[in-house]
């Protein structure tokens, strides 16, 4: 479902989405808010929380719109968003707080921290589940299952109580540590592990150590008085949403404001300190920002995803902001920072629209990098090992390993070299970028000047390439546009094939064409809509995730399509091969027969990914 969302949100955050925006930079911050609010009204953002910060606080602080549509109550400062995954920062400072007290290690197996965990690792002889992958989301689990997602958790459910309620999802798809792919549960397995060494509720531990001593007061997991008398509706265009209680709390329920969240921006701006104590050492807070358990950081990658804490660039500045963002049905939030600017920002939407929230961050960056001028690139010639290299990569980390079909057909990465770099760009997307040697064996990607991309060796698949914190497999250049050139083509019949039976019938129905064979015309067409309902009903599910997640109209539609579709291109096959249609192999047949093998083609690349009988309440 996210895989799904996350290929929307990026082509609406494309360049291509708002051409005629200003390319330069806010000069000044009452110039950033005028550009922010035409951002919020032409998005139908109901409200907005957003601050800047650098290392003595905000000096700017804002909310403003409407917290809730239907009785008209404005945002401001103090208005309660949801930041969802932001949370999975205290994970990670509730760990660090105790790795520095010595009464746990980041190394320290999960079955020995919680024997009562249920999740399986085929290889945990040789790659046990440790600490530092729950955090890095290097598991190898999926990530959270629909019905996960689905479930209305009640604030009186314990992290166990979660975790217990659907282990299907902790299944290690290959050896721990050697692959990136994120994963809500990880965190709530740290939260527990939390709860195992300090005997504490997991969340009352980051009030105490954290939201506390930062001066969080109205921040919590839960809905609150506070929550219910300041908090933001969340909307999906104009539709509100009911308020949902993640089973996995420690993973994205925190409710927080930007007065509050300006707290947490000084806090990591200052090294793990607030202006009166230390709460964190600044090397722990080094620790979050570097990814250390995937197979490109033992060559020197440090770009991607660390301790719930990742980063990002901007339009090949080569400057890296840290941070996390986040987002739950109706809101979505982002903060940022960069250590070598002192400075950071957090913005908060009770709207899902990804490509406002995409535009205004954009403008946030320009602003705060506004006199920051693009490095000259180095005149250092390319390793050999990189002049091999060029062809077509697919991730072989999918996020949900049901939706793998999805990533394989529109994640597809192009790789081509001259002289002194590697450039890349996605087959289906409008950007390249160029990569550089630095000081070590991994290149440089200049869009946050950090060393991003290294050949590495996976243990599954052998040579792959790491790209920030994704695992990429060379494949043949025939797969890649097969995978194009057979879906466009099949469009094509269907539309060629909606007029043939339209003459046909017109012909049938006047006499002049004795031809009956409907059923050679009829099964691809019908094929082709069912692949269309199947894809269209998967397309729903992020807007309907208590009905996908459930036995319901929309999961039952999913399960039957996934198999109709299928079924139906088999009868359209043995209908070809009756004796009665072969006779009189004309023009209709050899066309029906054409359409027919493109479903084919097509339905046995859903097969192979296992797109069949897909069943999401399971």
């Amino acid at each position: 479902m996210r895989a799904i969302l996350s290929i929307l949100a990026l082509f609406l955050m494309s360049p291509l989405a708002h051409a005629a925006e200003d390319d330069q930079p806010a000069r000044s911050v009452e110039e950033l808010r005028t550009r922010i609010e035409k951002i919020v009204q032409e998005g139908g953002v109901p409200a907005i929380g957003i601050a800047l910060v650098n290392q003595d606080g905000p000096y700017w602080i804002a909310g403003w719109g409407k917290a809730d549509l239907a009785s008209g109550r404005a945002a401001d400062e103090n208005t309660l968003f949801r930041i969802g995954s932001i949370s999975k920062m205290f994970a990670a400072f509730s760990v660090l707080k105790l790795v520095e007290e010595g009464k746990l290690s980041l190394d320290d197996k999960l079955r020995d921290r919680a024997p009562d965990l249920e999740y399986a690792n085929p290889w945990e002889s040789t790659h046990p589940v440790r600490i530092v992958h729950l955090l890095e989301h290097t598991t190898g689990w999926d990530d959270t299952h629909l019905p996960e997602y689905a479930f209305d958790a009640p604030d009186t459910m314990s992290i166990k109580g979660g975790l217990d309620f659907h282990p299907h999802s902790r299944t290690s798809r290959w050896p721990p540590g050697t692959r990136h792919s994120y994963c809500n549960s990880g965190t709530a397995a740290a939260a527990y592990v939390v709860e195992k060494v300090t005997g504490r509720r997991y969340e009352d531990y980051v009030a105490e150590n954290f939201f506390v001593p930062l001066g969080m007061d109205s921040t919590s997991y839960f809905r609150t008085p506070a929550y219910e008398s300041a908090g933001a509706t969340l909307y999906l265009g104009v539709e509100p949403q009911p308020y949902w209680g993640l089973i996995h709390r420690a993973a994205g329920s925190i409710n927080s404001s930007s007065r509050d969240m300006t707290k947490l921006v000084q806090f990591l701006l200052r090294r793990g300190a607030t202006q009166e104590a230390r709460l964190l050492a600044e090397a722990s807070i080094d620790r979050m920002e570097v990814p250390h358990s995937t197979l490109g950081a033992t060559v020197g990658v440090t770009s991607g995803y660390g301790l719930a804490n990742f980063s990002t660039g901007h339009k090949n500045l080569g400057i890296a902001f840290h941070g996390h963002n986040g987002g739950v049905m109706g809101g979505l939030s982002d903060l940022g920072y960069v250590e070598e600017l002192g400075q950071g920002y957090v913005v908060m939407i009770n709207n899902g629209n990804g490509a406002a929230l995409g535009r205004i961050t954009t403008q946030i960056k320009d602003y705060l990098l506004r006199d920051r001028q693009a490095p000259p690139p180095t005149a250092a010639k390319l390793p050999a090992e990189y002049r091999e290299i060029d062809g077509y990569y697919v991730p072989i980390n999918p996020r949900q390993q049901s939706l793998r079909f999805i990533s394989n057909f529109a994640s597809v990465m192009a790789v081509t070299h001259d002289e002194n770099a590697l450039h890349r760009s996605p087959l289906m997307g409008s950007w390249v970028s160029s990569d550089r040697i630095g000081d070590g064996r991994a290149l440089i990607d200049a869009w946050h000047g950090l060393p991003a991309i290294a050949r590495v060796e996976d243990p599954l698949v052998g040579p792959a390439l790491q790209i920030g914190s994704d695992i990429f497999q060379r494949v043949a250049g025939w797969k890649v546009f097969s995978r194009i050139v057979v879906p466009l083509v099949t469009i094509v019949m269907t539309l060629v094939g909606v007029v043939a039976i339209i003459v046909w019938g017109v012909r049938r129905a006047s006499g002049t064409s004795t031809d009956r064979r409907l059923l050679m015309r009829l099964w691809p067409l019908c094929a082709t809509v069912a692949l269309i309902a199947f894809l269209f009903s998967l397309m729903s599910v992020g807007r309907f995730l208590n009905q996908a997640g459930t036995i319901s109209p929309l999961s039952i539609a999913i399960f039957v399509l996934s198999l109709a579709y299928p079924l139906l291109v088999l009868l359209g096959t043995f209908e070809l091969f009756r004796p009665a249609i072969r006779a009189s192999r004309n023009l209709p047949y050899w066309f029906a027969t054409a359409f027919v093998l493109c479903h084919l083609l097509v339905a046995g690349y859903l097969g192979w990914f296992g797109a069949f009988g897909i069943r999401t309440w399971s």
